[in-house]
């Protein structure tokens, strides 16, 4: 079977979907993934070589910045109608008719999308194909799926066609940190999660610690938000705890902040989470889904400041699952990772979780499932 996997051009939205197209590689399956050529570097590291990428979509920023330009707003502190337009109605201006010429010559039997691309639904739309949604995250606010679904609306009329549901809704969010109060509208398959992992082992040595008794606390703010006064202050914080910090740089720093505190601190480059994690006890994060999940699945309690983004809700499904303390600045969270490393509940609530996670389909298994159902 050849299946199309969609997704906005940024690293969070593109890493949830590689346990499913390395699955599919596996099983036999041609492979490709539509988004933007810009993430080529990205896709040759952490995706599977078999796995072709489609990159004609606008890339990242220049997306962004036409998103503010017709909304006014900021994409990074966005407002509902700013998420509408910001996913909806400027992604498909940008990127649906390319889309659609791209996936028209690649000839899918089948699509799957994450949570917040649109195109790939709109492609299905028009080619009368079936499509499978993958949450990359908690579910989407009602509010929120309700302004993309508004901002996009125009476009099927204009295209002659209508939304077409998809056929079910992969659920990578532990139940426990799922909003109790959301009902899908469509089948919902739940998937096994992990920390991300690369098809090859990247090879980076984690640095070693002056006292390795000291707990070790692993700190990072994703790929957006990685800004060096941010990175610099928030480390410095984690560092009052007296605690080893293994702190990354992300995709966009090369050198490292000057930091103070007691613990001691070390910087690492972007590297998979699943090789960070090794003998981590606690991890400091911004919240994006792809860190908070992974972190999970390996029983691990979380600190989490958000930045911006999906992480306000992010961290406060984790805070109400009871498997991440949440601060408000930089200063905030040394305290927090004292009493985190203390919290002998915080702990057994995430193994609980990690335990829940494993009892969930793997990857491998859902792909065998949607490929059966599309036959």
């Amino acid at each position: 079977m050849r299946m199309l996997f969609s997704a906005v051009s940024a690293y969070g939205h593109i890493l949830p979907l590689a346990p499913l197209m390395q699955a599919a590689v596996d099983a036999g399956h041609d492979v490709a993934l539509l988004t933007s050529e810009g993430v080529r570097p990205l896709a040759a590291n952490e995706l599977a070589a078999e796995v072709e990428l489609l990159g004609v979509c606008a890339e990242a920023e220049d997306h962004i910045a036409e998103a503010a330009r017709r909304s006014g707003g900021d994409p990074f502190h966005p407002t509902p109608e700013v998420i509408g337009e910001v996913f909806g109605n400027t992604r498909l201006i940008l990127d649906a008719e390319n889309g659609l010429s791209a996936a028209s010559t690649w000839a899918p039997d089948l699509i799957v999308a994450e949570l917040f691309d649109t195109v790939g639904p709109m492609i299905a739309a028009r080619m009368e194909l079936p499509w499978y949604q993958v949450g990359i995250g908690p579910a989407l606010p009602a509010v929120l799926a309700g302004e993309i679904d508004r901002s996009v609306l125009p476009h099927y009329e204009r295209a002659g066609v209508k939304p077409v549901p998809a056929a079910g809704y992969l659920d990578t969010c532990p139940a426990a940190l799922q909003d109790p109060e959301w009902v899908s509208e469509i089948p919902v398959l739940p998937v096994r999660v992990g920390a991300h992992r690369r098809p090859n082992p990247s090879g980076i040595e984690l640095p070693r610690f002056t006292d390795p008794s000291k707990p070790t606390v692993l700190l990072t703010l994703g790929t957006v938000f990685s800004e060096a006064s941010t990175l610099a202050a928030l480390c410095s914080a984690v560092a009052q705890a007296d605690v080893n910090v293994l702190a990354t740089l992300g995709v966009v720093l090369e050198e490292s902040p000057e930091v103070t505190g007691r613990g001691e601190v070390r910087f690492v480059p972007f590297a998979p989470l699943e090789e960070l994690l090794k003998d981590v006890t606690l991890v400091v994060a911004a919240g994006g889904s792809g860190t908070v999940l992974g972190t999970l699945s390996r029983g691990i309690p979380l600190v989490l400041w958000p930045q911006g983004a999906d992480q306000p809700i992010n961290a406060a499904r984790a805070a109400a699952a009871g498997v991440a303390l949440v601060a408000g600045s930089a200063d905030e969270t040394s305290e927090a990772v004292a009493r985190a490393l203390q919290d002998e509940q915080l702990h057994t609530r995430a193994a609980q979780v990690a335990a829940d996670n494993e009892l969930r389909p793997t990857p491998a298994e859902i792909v065998a499932t949607l490929t059966a159902g599309s036959r």
